[in-house]
């Protein structure tokens, strides 16, 4: 695995960096609700339009067969859709 990516064109291994800190953005969010501690929510609108968003995305990457783009709009898709679970349907 590491060999891999040591071989993997500079263009290519920027594109899978910024998936991870583009969908690191939900993490703190998400954990900090889930442990019972207070976070501020974004939007059900944001969460909604970005959830769709992605869903789009994921369709698009399935269908040109684009691994980075399945892998991360998956990726987005389910921690948004946990973001968006919490929103809509609060415990505490």
């Amino acid at each position: 695995m590491f060999q891999r990516i040591k071989n993997m064109a500079a263009p290519e291994l920027a594109g899978w960096l910024a998936m991870v800190m583009l969908h690191s953005n939900t993490i703190p969010t998400t954990v900090s609700l889930i442990l019972g501690y207070k976070a501020i929510l974004p939007p059900l609108s944001m969460v909604l339009l970005t959830w769709a968003g992605l869903g789009l995305y994921f369709w698009r990457a399935v269908y040109q067969h684009d691994m980075l783009y399945m892998v991360s709009n998956g990726i987005g898709f389910m921690l948004n859709s946990i973001l968006l679970a919490i929103i809509v349907f609060p415990w505490g």
